[in-house]
């Protein structure tokens, strides 16, 4: 069985619909479709995705303005959908009755009623797609993840999947037909819906292909493959066709948004190999994500870069006593909030990492002032508006040799690294340079370790 996920620009007008639909029916194995809520369309200008639409009304709703404009874009939209796909005029219209019910609780601020609001993206692209199937003959259904059981909780301001849902959602196996299965969203034990973080259809994806023991889930989307480095960054980066999962784990923490990273998790506890592949261009080899790679041969397989980095050293930290002082430092950080990864710990010295939003002027004081009152030192040098470039690959033994080469290529292009770490992973190193030198930096790397 393969359950498949196509994103927002896979379902983001008919013609798309229809395209997605005829990939699906290709092959006979791929037998649950993920639905993600209709993307930008092409060629129209100023376009914007449906989910958005939904956020900017439930924002105008909460401000007491009634979202009345984003409403009746979002209802054209449908309208248009709906006649285009040859689909019956009162589909649209019971879809637009939900969403305006909906708009209207929220209006009474009824602040939980905004997850359900946002799911109604998911839910109308999947409904959709379902009667469209069906017009077309083919034995297709809509599941709602509520009925099924994708059951999730919050916790410290993160979706949690709980334990039961993998049980619940295994009967989908054994379904006739083909299932069509909203994404981005699930219910909790009280009924009420909780939605994912934005590209959580990834997730949902990834969890029903766990809960059925999939041979495969594809992920269709708008690229030909995932590259070795942003093709933004780097005009015609080579397209990579294997990866193993903890290559796209590392690099998607630092840059790599062609997937979501959270939604590895449950097919890397299976096993169940990923394809992503492109809709538009479906056949494109596309890449394959694996346990163990196969065929290894570079040192490195993708570079990435990530913005909103600092730096921390702190010089003339004491040594030696009953406490850890480096623990009791990393204490202190925790109690403001902050994560911090080491880069170097010397004798006297302490050098850190932090990639927080939340590190601001203020909490830099604060930490400055509890290291003057503990240690009674004040040798503390931060560097702020840092990028993080990130070598990873499978390939990645000799980390001497490639750390130096690295260095030799920033240097060249007179880049200087404000701090590094030659095993941020054990297939990944990292450096901290100047955020004016981004693309400068990955390019510079590129030529080193690709062409």
């Amino acid at each position: 069985m393969i359950v498949c996920k196509f994103g927002g620009s896979s379902l983001s007008d008919a013609a798309q619909i229809r395209k997605a639909c005829a990939i699906l029916l290709e092959n006979s194995e791929r037998k649950i479709m993920v639905v993600s809520a209709p993307g930008k369309r092409r060629g129209i200008q100023g376009d914007t995705k449906f989910t958005d639409v939904l956020i900017f009304a439930a924002e105008e709703i909460f401000a007491g303005r009634g979202g009345a404009e984003e409403l009746r874009v979002i209802s054209t939209r449908l309208r248009e959908t709906a006649r285009d796909l040859c689909l019956p005029s009162s589909l649209a219209a019971a879809l637009i009755s939900e969403i305006n019910l909906l708009a209207g609780e929220l209006a009474s601020k009824r602040a939980r009623t905004r997850d359900a609001l946002l799911a109604m993206g998911e839910i109308s692209a999947a409904r959709m797609v379902a009667a469209f199937l069906q017009k077309e003959g083919c034995n297709a259904r809509f599941v709602d993840p509520r009925e099924a059981g994708l059951l999730l909780a919050r916790a410290d301001g993160t979706t949690c999947i709980l334990p039961e849902t993998y049980d619940r959602l295994a009967s989908l196996a054994h379904t006739d037909g083909i299932v069509v299965f909203p994404g981005f969203f699930g219910v909790s034990r009280e009924g009420e819906i909780i939605t994912f973080s934005r590209g959580g259809s990834d997730i949902t994806g990834a969890v029903l292909a766990a809960a059925v023991n999939a041979d495969l889930y594809e992920n269709w989307t708008d690229r030909d493959s995932v590259f070795a480095a942003d093709p933004e960054l780097v005009r015609d980066a080579v397209p990579l066709a294997e990866m193993s999962f903890r290559e796209m784990r590392v690099l998607s923490s630092h840059g790599f948004s062609i997937f979501h990273p959270d939604a590895l998790e449950p097919v890397i506890q299976r096993g169940i190999p990923v394809h992503i592949r492109n809709t538009n261009n479906p056949s494109s080899e596309g890449t394959r994500l694996v346990a163990e790679r196969t065929d290894i041969h570079r040192e490195i397989t993708g570079i990435a870069a990530a913005d909103h980095y600092s730096s921390v050293r702190i010089q003339g930290l004491p040594t030696g006593g009953e406490q850890d002082d480096r623990s009791l430092v990393f204490s202190i950080l925790a109690d403001l909030g902050i994560r911090a990864r080491v880069a170097h710990s010397g004798n006297d010295a302490l050098c850190f990492i932090i990639r927080d939003p939340a590190f601001t002027q203020v909490i830099e004081s604060d930490l400055r002032q509890q290291l003057r009152d503990i240690f009674g030192m004040a040798g503390i040098l931060v560097n702020r508006e840092l990028t993080a470039l990130l070598l990873a690959g499978e390939g990645l033994s000799d980390t001497g040799a490639v750390l130096a080469r690295a260095m030799a290529a920033l240097e060249k292009e007179q880049i200087i690294v404000d701090m590094s770490v030659p095993r941020f992973s054990e297939i990944s190193m990292l450096f901290l340079i100047h955020s004016g030198d981004k693309k400068k930096a990955v390019r510079a790397l590129y030529r080193e370790f690709f062409e």
